[in-house]
């Protein structure tokens, strides 16, 4: 039955009208059916569409359920996805060479014939029934993400040992590589990077596994799925990053190289036995970030950017960024070595792990189960005649000791350390064992750095605090000064995925060794000595740099004190 004479029929039996009908010929999609133009118009639905099949055609209505559909994997290879999600086409039996469809139109006849030329199953006969039933079928059969958990029936059938609690090693590699958990494993991969988060958290629990993102810093459940695809899922991931399946009593490292939409992403993954099973973290990496960061976009006040780039200008010394994991240190480093990064100069790195590949310098990756570690690199760096070494990390004395050697004998040198501010930076090498006099004459400058979100420019709202609160906390300079200040909108927007923040961006302390600091430092001063010069010649604290931004409206109080408390 063509086009016109069913739109006829219908109209005849009095399902539509001959305004709608004609209504229906004209919008009607140039690939799209026509019943499928009546349900969009809401001409018909589904209920008016069986009760039609079943007066008019009841032969061709399928009385089946969603419980009877069974489909092998070999023809399910066969059908394209997409085709029948588009045409609304459901498979639901193959049966001595028939394969019998559902369809919300029976009679287009054109629409079997591509489904047999793109399965090459020569007999395909459909059957009548609703938009809704077909895509129950289809998220049953390809099940969406939304609904792949439920679906995954991992361990049903399995027998538990109840003191252990996992799967046979051969049945999880089984499950890890079936269609499902890949595609679950790739959606949580991909929609961490689309949503901007720094880190995945595949957390087991008791009943459930969680899955949390880090996005603008802050920790969020994104999804909790059913605990029966947690060995299959982590297994998953394991064989990814080229891990040891087997092992699963002692903590893992590996790496996971992936291309999303053209972006070459890598994923650092760390794995950690714990009492409900292995935690996986995945720390998200992307290269193009790294390598088109220039200094001017990480938020460095303009008279600390001239500080920072004299110093990374000087032909010797050591320059130090520290901060906590996770506050921007690395990003800070390669923007400094790619604002250096030309044929004349000699850039050597030792990274544990090297982040991301940069063109034109030499990474190298430290590897301390084979004795390769920071000390021992360094040491051949010497003798390959470097300009510039970068040091991932000064973790032991004899590290410090060998990179403030460097940076006394005409290297400049980056590192990093785990500080909480800048003076104490100084401290902590001493209290290595670096003899003072030698931190003194190295060290040329010293940023400590902390990430804090930025507001979203879309929906933030002003900020009401107190005028005397504004003065104690120090936004404020004097009473009579007035300015707008802004704060997070509790309920967001869709531009910021309902948080009240869009980004982020770096906050830094700035210490700018001297002559006069040289020579308290070589003194053997405390971290608090050195603070108080410091502060006496300009260097802003963390929490002042915090309320600059605060001023400017990048950010809102809130979010400076939580970050950087006073």
């Amino acid at each position: 039955m063509d086009e016109a004479r069913l739109l006829e029929l219908l109209v005849k039996l009095g399902y539509i009208s001959r305004e709608q009908a004609l209504q229906a010929q004209k919008e009607k999609g140039k690939e799209e059916d026509v019943i499928s133009t009546l349900l969009r118009l809401g001409f018909i639905d589904d209920v008016k569409l069986i009760d039609f099949y079943q007066k008019y055609t009841p032969q061709k209505l399928w009385r089946g359920a969603l419980e009877d559909v069974s489909i092998s994997d070999e023809i399910k290879n066969k059908l394209p996805e997409d085709f029948l999600r588009k045409y609304y086409i459901a498979p639901v039996k193959y049966e001595d060479g028939k394969l019998y469809v559902l369809t919300i139109n029976p009679y287009n006849q054109a629409l079997v014939n591509e489904l047999r030329f793109k399965t090459k199953i020569n007999t395909i006969i459909p059957y009548a029934s609703t938009k809704q039933s077909i895509e129950s079928i289809l998220d049953k059969l390809f099940p969406t993400v939304d609904k792949l958990v439920e679906s995954l029936d991992v361990g049903e059938e399995i027998e538990i040992e109840a003191e252990e609690g996992e799967l046979p090693l051969q049945e999880v590699v089984a499950e890890a590589g079936e269609g499902p958990i890949v595609k679950l494993a790739n959606f949580l991969i991909a929609e961490a990077v689309k949503l901007g988060a720094s880190d995945i958290h595949v957390e087991p629990q008791e009943k459930k596994v969680v899955i949390r993102y880090r996005v603008d810093g802050v920790l969020r459940v994104y999804h909790e799925l059913q605990a029966r695809v947690k060995d299959a899922l982590v297994a998953r991931l394991k064989i990814m990053s080229k891990l040891d399946i087997a092992e699963k009593r002692k903590p893992q490292d590996g790496r996971i190289r992936t291309n999303y939409k053209g972006k070459k992403i890598d994923l650092r993954v760390s794995t950690v036995p714990t009492v409900y099973g292995e935690k996986v973290v995945m720390r998200i990496q992307e290269a193009e970030k790294y390598l088109n960061v220039k200094l001017d976009d990480l938020g460095f006040e303009p008279d600390d950017l001239e500080k920072f780039r004299r110093a990374i200008w000087t032909p010797w010394g050591m320059i130090l960024v520290t901060g906590p994991t996770g506050s921007g240190k690395t990003t800070t480093l390669y923007a400094a070595l790619m604002e250096r990064n030309t044929p004349d100069v000699n850039i050597m790195t030792a990274e544990d792990p090297v982040e991301v590949s940069i063109p034109g310098l030499n990474q190298v990756q430290i590897n301390e189960r084979i004795g390769l570690d920071f000390a021992s690199v360094l040491r051949a760096f010497l003798r390959q005649d470097p300009d510039i070494i970068l040091i991932g990390e000064i973790r032991d004395t004899e590290t410090a000791e060998i990179g403030i050697k460097a940076a006394l004998t005409g290297h400049l040198v980056f590192s990093t350390l785990h500080t909480n501010d800048a003076p104490s930076s100084i401290t902590r090498l001493v209290d290595m064992g670096i003899e003072p006099f030698l931190v003194g004459s190295s060290v040329i400058l010293i940023v400590a750095q902390r990430l804090v979100r930025k507001l979203c420019p879309r929906c933030r709202l002003v900020d009401d605090t107190p005028k005397e609160a504004l003065l104690r906390l120090g936004v404020l300079k004097n009473p009579n000064e007035d300015i707008t200040i802004f704060k997070a909108n509790p309920k967001g927007c869709e531009h910021c995925n309902g948080t009240g923040y869009k980004g982020r961006t770096a906050v830094h302390e700035i210490l700018e060794v001297d002559e006069e600091l040289r020579k308290l430092i070589v003194k053997g001063a405390t971290a608090e000595d050195i603070r108080d010069l410091a502060r006496k010649k300009g260097m802003r604290t963390l929490y002042e740099a915090g309320i600059i931004k605060v001023r400017k409206g990048i950010t809102s109080l809130a979010e400076v004190e939580r970050v950087l408390a006073k």
